[in-house]
């Protein structure tokens, strides 16, 4: 038997037609057999006019049967169809898509669950991995800054000192000692040293504060996000203002992952409007609706096109986001500046309800 179905797979599989097509198609061919069969019959059966009449029946009755075949399976692969889709969509790089689960074939409704439940498992692996090396990159951002402050920071401290202690000593020397131009020239090369070594000092703290702010650890993100604020003036010659009244009563609660992804996401968008916008001011808001945490930073810049400037930086950002369960968003709205909107949802240790009711109170 499988000797004669053998061919029959073989040509199949050449025409490279689909599940439904297939039995479609086997269906057709049983079905036109039989037709052809039962003419035959009558045909030695009947006289001419019986067997003409029963000729036209048997066609309609035979193409009645295709098109309610054709009808019935269609409908019955059309949860695969669905799957299908759906399989091709998370190809593709949406991975938020899930399959729909039907009550029509409780097959296709198992295979449907399965298929999310394993999308599911696949995500939260994802994200815990994610968390894990964010968590790692923060603990080597914090270990590099310390190092360089304690280390670096003091060597380069002390050779200040060494340094202003001798301009100081070479400026008491007589100048009868050498000559004229042998003191300028040497005067200013020890200035240089001075100069070039308080720069270098100032440039290692500042860092070892991108690395990982200490305000961060010490007095807590919005501590964290006035000093992103200040230093956003200073080095950027950007202007920001903050809108951080409604996330302060549940900022204490929030737990450390939590305010590193949104001061890293607010710290990542500030240099990229510094960079491409083009914008003299901006607005980060940090709010709470319902069970979630939105933050947004807005500019008055041009509207750059964020995916095509920014690369590994959106991919960041994104990534500390969905790390927590939530999403990223970026708008671009030509001459009218860029919104950058994350939005993460509350930790399950935190009670919403009784922090809004705080707040209305």
């Amino acid at each position: 038997m499988s000797k004669f179905f053998r061919p029959l797979t073989a040509w199949l599989q050449n025409w490279h037609i689909s599940l439904f097509e297939k039995v479609i198609l086997v269906n057709s061919f049983m079905l036109i057999a039989e037709t052809l069969a039962a003419l035959w019959v009558t045909s030695h059966q009947l006289e001419m006019h019986h067997y003409l009449i029963d000729t036209i029946f048997i066609v309609i009755a035979a193409l009645f049967t295709l098109f309610a075949n054709i009808f019935l399976l269609r409908a019955s692969f059309h949860p695969l169809f669905e799957l299908l889709k759906t399989i091709r969509a998370i190809g593709t790089g949406h991975t938020q898509q899930r399959a729909t689960v039907t009550t029509a074939s409780w097959e296709i409704s198992e295979l449907a669950q399965a298929f999310n439940n394993m999308l599911d498992r696949l995500e939260e692996v994802r994200r815990e991995q994610t968390r894990t090396i964010l968590q790692a990159q923060e603990n080597e951002r914090r270990r590099i800054g310390m190092e360089l402050h304690d280390e670096a920071g003091q060597n380069l401290t002390a050779l200040l000192i060494h340094a202003e202690v001798l301009n100081q000593h070479f400026h008491q020397l007589t100048t009868s000692r050498m000559a004229e131009q042998s003191h300028v020239q040497l005067s200013t090369e020890l200035q240089q040293l001075v100069h070039l070594t308080r720069l270098s000092l100032e440039n290692v703290r500042i860092l070892a504060q991108q690395l990982r702010p200490s305000v961060l650890d010490d007095l807590g993100l919005l501590a964290a996000f006035r000093w992103l604020g200040e230093d956003s003036g200073q080095r950027l010659r950007l202007q920001v203002d903050l809108d951080l009244q409604q996330i302060e009563p549940v900022v204490k609660l929030l737990p450390p992952n939590y305010e590193t992804a949104l001061f890293r996401i607010t710290q990542e968008s500030l240099t990229n409007i510094a960079r491409h916008a083009q914008a003299e001011t901006a607005l980060i808001s940090l709010g709470l609706k319902e069970k979630n945490i939105y933050l947004t930073i807005q500019d008055n810049g041009t509207g750059y096109q964020a995916e095509k400037k920014m690369g590994t930086g959106i991919l960041g950002m994104r990534e500390r986001a969905t790390s927590l369960g939530g999403s990223l968003t970026i708008n671009a709205l030509p001459e009218r500046g860029t919104i950058v909107q994350a939005t993460l949802p509350l930790p399950s240790t935190i009670d919403s309800r009784k922090i809004m009711k705080n707040n209305k109170g």
